[in-house]
């Protein structure tokens, strides 16, 4: 099981923009393979950040999600972050960052153009 979470500080004025985009995308993903949990919170005691979390069933399941046009809407909101956002991946008792989405989807462009 792993549990994918970005937490967003958006850009003042984009906070609904962000909202959107991650609430166009959540019923897709809860519908993907594997996808055990996806949801969306809105802190409130930490001005304007949004948390989005993903718990997925299988890695395999996670990598086609983010090598996915789905994903890409994702990482939109992710440009609307005021400041870089935290992105973390939790697998057991291992825990990796935003490389990891770059690891994905620039491997998985090189395997394509093969």
């Amino acid at each position: 099981m792993i549990i994918a979470s970005i937490r967003i500080d958006p850009i003042p004025g984009k906070r609904l923009a962000v909202l959107d985009i991650l609430m166009s995308v959540q019923t897709m993903v809860r519908l993907k393979r594997g996808c055990m949990y996806c949801d969306i919170f809105k802190e409130h005691d930490d001005g304007e950040k949004i948390l989005y979390i993903e718990k997925w069933q299988a890695e395999e399941d996670m990598y086609q999600h983010i090598r996915s046009n789905l994903y890409l809407r994702i990482l939109n909101a992710i440009e609307l972050s005021s400041k870089p956002p935290e992105v973390c991946f939790h697998e057991d008792s291992e825990t990796a960052g935003i490389e990891l989405i770059e690891t994905i989807r620039i491997g998985s462009a090189v395997k394509q153009d093969l």
